[in-house]
């Protein structure tokens, strides 16, 4: 590797996890707004697990990609918070949908006390 003066410079890999990102925000904005409309499929929670998964590859890629000395210590630092974060959400998940008997996220809005979790 080389060194850089300024930070703005970055491999194709790092750019591709920039723009991973950005496709995975678009993704929550989707979900998220298709939640509020009431449209979704019946396994919605599943599928924003999935995108969240995803978030930690484009973090990775990102890390590893910049030119520093520490890249691969510091995306595999970053991976692990992302992985940490994905196995709380996962039994979040799992646990809400066992209550409510569903992972459609409508059925998480009808049960009153659930809306208060969140708020």
């Amino acid at each position: 590797k080389y060194k850089f003066v300024l930070f703005q410079y970055r491999s194709w890999l790092s750019w591709l996890g920039v723009s991973l990102l950005v496709l995975l925000a678009s993704c929550y904005c989707v979900m998220f707004s298709l939640a509020h409309m009431g449209v979704g499929s019946p396994n919605h929670t599943l599928w924003l697990l999935v995108v969240t998964s995803i978030t930690g590859y484009s973090l990775m890629c990102i890390g590893w990609g910049s030119y520093n000395k520490f890249a691969l210590i510091s995306c595999l630092r970053s991976a692990f918070a992302s992985i940490t974060f994905e196995a709380c959400f996962m039994c979040i998940a799992v646990l809400v949908a066992m209550v409510v008997g569903s992972y459609e996220v409508s059925s998480f809005f009808g049960t009153g006390w659930l809306i208060c979790l969140v708020f």
